[in-house]
């Protein structure tokens, strides 16, 4: 302990020689450290300024809020920029997020041949979901679907399948109330195909296929052939009504209809015809609660798997192979410790010095205390021929044989209360150093 901080109301005391070791002042600062310093709080300023720039940016920026085309987002790959332009052509765009909304959205309207029904792609529509969905949508003027999978499109019991995609621009090369024959399609794709299955209804032997792979305007697009289609193919179908069945358009284009697609070539036009012919549209953004959904009749239908994302698999086993490889990098060889030699000798002083110094540092007197006391009590137990172990009140009893001083006053150092100021820790290992001299020149 140093004695800078003793009570300047109290007598200078002056250290002894064998008190070198516990009064320390702390070396200056190397110019080298105070270099560490700058440069540390430099990186400091530059991460700060970093972490501000980037909030900036994410707050001021555009904001994306939901999954792919959600009406509200406003991002590239939403779609709040073909709401609202539907909104200024006077159609009442409502937005559910849930099939029990769809249901209590149409329930109460009324008539419902007033009503345009679009859902956007998604995964979360399970199977119940869909079910309710397609009892819902009866006698509706239309429903769209923005590029659904194989899996949605039978789970609405629609007779397509997914025939290939590219990212070509395509020629609608048709005529319909969607598409014109001049319009152009570009971006990514996907192309649909009928599928023939005489249980699925409406029949797609009526449909109107529009923006075929082959009507590519300039390079061929990459189009495939899906497992059980047959018959004439495109990105746009048009399904006619049939008994209580909408009119079902399919938009093979997400990215057509997003924020930083939709005024490119001729989307804006196919939106507005696809979303707009009716005065209600109703968006259904499928969340999470409808992929278990129940069905019409209540029942809970079980469909593993859906909404889990393909990546999800791939990148846990890449994960799990980057911590193993982490693992063998950085970890401990097996075998046994190997002795090597110091490449510097340490002496005690500098041990002591430094244990010192730490203790000033913490201000703890009665640890520092505790340690005076100790050190004192093993040297005197050795000096006198007792055993380390001797309890305190026999070696009391011996050291004032041994030295001539009072029991009381030897108890008071070696047993005595802790200390509380700078000033009584020195007093204190100045007593037990005179002690300790006292018991050896007996």
């Amino acid at each position: 302990m140093s004695a800078a901080t003793r009570d300047p109301a109290a007598a200078p005391v002056e250290p002894t020689p064998g008190l070198a070791a516990w009064i320390t002042t702390v070396p200056p600062r190397s110019p080298r450290s105070r270099r560490r310093t700058v440069v540390r709080v430099v990186v400091l300023v530059l991460a700060v300024a970093l972490a501000v720039g980037l909030l900036t940016l994410f707050v001021a920026g555009p904001r994306s809020v939901g999954p792919p085309l959600d009406p509200e987002d406003t991002g590239r790959n939403g779609a709040r920029a073909l709401a609202e332009v539907l909104r200024q052509q006077g159609v009442d765009v409502s937005v559910v997020r849930s099939v029990d909304d769809v249901e209590r959205t149409l329930d109460r309207s009324g008539p419902r041949d007033g009503w345009t029904v679009v859902m956007a792609r998604s995964a979360y529509l399970g199977t119940g979901a869909a079910e309710r969905l397609t009892r819902a949508v009866e006698q509706t003027r239309r429903l769209v679907l923005v590029e659904p999978d194989d899996i949605e499109l039978q789970d609405l019991r629609l007779p397509l399948t997914v025939t290939g995609g590219g990212d070509t621009a395509l020629a609608a090369d048709c005529t319909s109330g969607i598409a014109r024959p001049t319009d152009r399609l570009s971006g990514t794709w996907s192309s649909y195909g009928s599928l023939d299955d005489p249980t699925l209804s409406p029949p797609a032997v009526d449909a109107t296929f529009c923006f075929p792979p082959e009507a590519t305007a300039g390079t061929a697009g990459r189009a495939g052939t899906g497992e059980g289609s047959s018959g004439p193919s495109g990105a746009v179908v048009v399904l006619p009504p049939q008994d209580d069945a909408p009119e079902t358009v399919v938009l093979g284009s997400a990215r057509a209809l997003s924020n930083g697609k939709v005024l490119d070539d001729a989307h804006a036009a196919l939106a507005l015809r696809a979303l707009g012919p009716t005065e209600h549209l109703l968006w259904y953004v499928p969340g999470i609660s409808d992929l278990d959904a129940t069905d019409p009749s209540g029942e809970h239908v079980a469909d593993p798997g859906r909404g889990v994302p393909e990546w999800l698999g791939p990148t846990g086993w890449l994960l799990a192979a980057a911590v193993i490889a982490f693992a063998l990098a950085r970890g401990r060889r097996l075998g046994r410790l190997v002795v090597e030699p110091l490449p510097v000798v340490v002496r005690a002083s500098e041990t002591t010095e430094a244990r010192g110094r730490l203790y000033h540092r913490a201000a703890d007197r009665p640890f520092a205390a505790r340690v005076l006391r100790g050190g004192s009590r093993s040297r005197l137990a050795d000096r006198l021929g007792l055993p380390r172990s001797t309890p305190v009140a026999p070696l009391v009893d011996a050291v004032a044989r041994a030295s001539g001083v009072a029991r009381s006053d030897v108890e008071q150092l070696l047993d005595g209360p802790d200390p509380t100021t700078d000033r009584d820790l020195l007093l204190l290992s100045q007593g037990l150093a005179d002690l300790e001299e006292s018991v050896r020149t007996a």
